[in-house]
């Protein structure tokens, strides 16, 4: 029953991560071979019985030393300085070694007569049989991997958890695959004691659970990664319509008026949505100072009557386009507009003037007769 939840978790992490996750094209096909190597390898630990032999064995282990790579590479993106090609290069050999050494020693392994390959407890059979050889090495390959990125995994995420700073949010996915990392580092002692005739309480029963468990931690981790990722880049593209919404029509109806401060439509071409929302805000800005300064006597009453701003800008964009020229904000508006998570956090100088713009937005909707605050 737990295999099963695994693979379903898999499944919809696979589907997730092609289908909604939009970061770095290195780190999202990371977790992509990531996740399919841990589907493969779940699968395989629920078949084995009644489902076993040598090919099985390897293709979990395989599927293990795939989804341990491609862990260690992802931890090692989140690195100050990016990893080099020959550390990479090296890593990739690494692992290329290790899966040879498995695909070559596994057809050397005694196997029981039901077809089941030797397992570590089974030391002094294969020794008896003069195959421990095979049985040592197999394993010590599998160790090694293992060990390897258990190391890089665990010093990673140590280093993330212990940076100041950090919400709670970005913690926890690290905490998670820290924990697997640990309960790796668990299975790794378990299977040395097997090798060398101490085996632990639970033997081979224990670190099956272990391994299921380390597994779980490891699919929390992406999980609630994928999740924050998801629920982070969502909260950007809300936070970018909510500004567009708001400066959209201002901008509209005072470049109207003041048409000099628009930038070409060619010089335009290739912005992207913060860098269209920046221009319309500057543009914006600049067609009310313009408003502002201008010294014509028949808006000195409105000077008078509205000395600052956001009223004044409010007061005479009015007067000059018309009352309705600019539409009352409506109330969803209003309403995502008090939510602290659709802000643009990225540029407080950019939130801070789509917030100056808001303000005369909402001065203009009162003075329509619709209460925005």
């Amino acid at each position: 029953m737990t295999e099963i939840i695994i693979v379903g978790i898999t499944m919809g992490l696979i589907i997730i991560v092609s289908a909604l996750y939009q970061g770095r094209r290195r780190r999202v096909n990371l977790l992509r071979v990531t996740c399919a190597a841990l589907f493969v390898a779940t699968v395989c630990r629920g078949v084995e019985p009644p489902l076993d032999g040598p090919a099985v064995d390897l293709l979990k282990r395989l599927a293990i030393l795939t989804a341990q790579v491609s862990v260690a590479l992802l931890i090692l993106t989140f690195r100050a300085t990016p990893l080099s090609r020959r550390a990479t290069r090296f890593i990739y050999l690494f692992a290329g070694i290790i899966a040879l050494g498995e695909a070559v020693l596994v057809w050397f392994i005694p196997v029981h007569a039901d077809g089941t390959i030797y397992d570590r407890v089974d030391i002094d059979a294969a020794l008896a049989r003069g195959q421990a050889w095979a049985l040592i090495s197999y394993n010590f390959l599998y160790l090694s991997a293992f060990a390897a990125a258990t190391a890089v995994v665990a010093v990673g995420c140590w280093r993330t958890m212990t940076q100041k700073n950090q919400p709670f949010s970005a913690r926890l996915p690290v905490a998670f695959v820290f924990t697997g990392a640990i309960g790796s580092a668990l299975f790794i002692g378990s299977s040395l004691l097997d090798l060398f005739g101490s085996p632990v309480v639970g033997g081979t029963e224990l670190r099956t659970q272990l391994l299921v468990t380390v597994v779980s931690f490891f699919f929390l981790g992406l999980a609630t990664g994928v999740i924050r990722r998801i629920s982070i880049e969502t909260q950007v593209r809300l936070a970018l319509r909510l500004a567009h919404e708001v400066v959209v029509p201002l901008w509209r109806t005072t470049t109207t008026l003041h048409p000099d401060v628009k930038l070409p439509p060619e010089d335009r071409q290739g912005f992207d949505q913060l860098m269209t929302l920046s221009r319309l805000t500057i543009e914006t800005h600049d067609a009310l100072r313009l408003i502002r300064e201008d010294h014509d006597p028949a808006l000195e009453p409105l000077h008078r009557q509205h000395p600052e701003d956001p009223h004044l800008s409010a007061g005479l964009v009015r007067h000059l386009s018309g009352e309705n020229a600019v539409p009352s904000l409506g109330w969803f508006t209003l309403a995502l507009s008090r939510l602290r998570t659709l802000k643009l956090k990225d540029d407080e100088t950019l939130a801070a003037s789509v917030q100056s713009l808001y303000e005369i937005r909402v001065a203009m909707s009162a003075m329509n007769g619709t209460d925005g605050r």
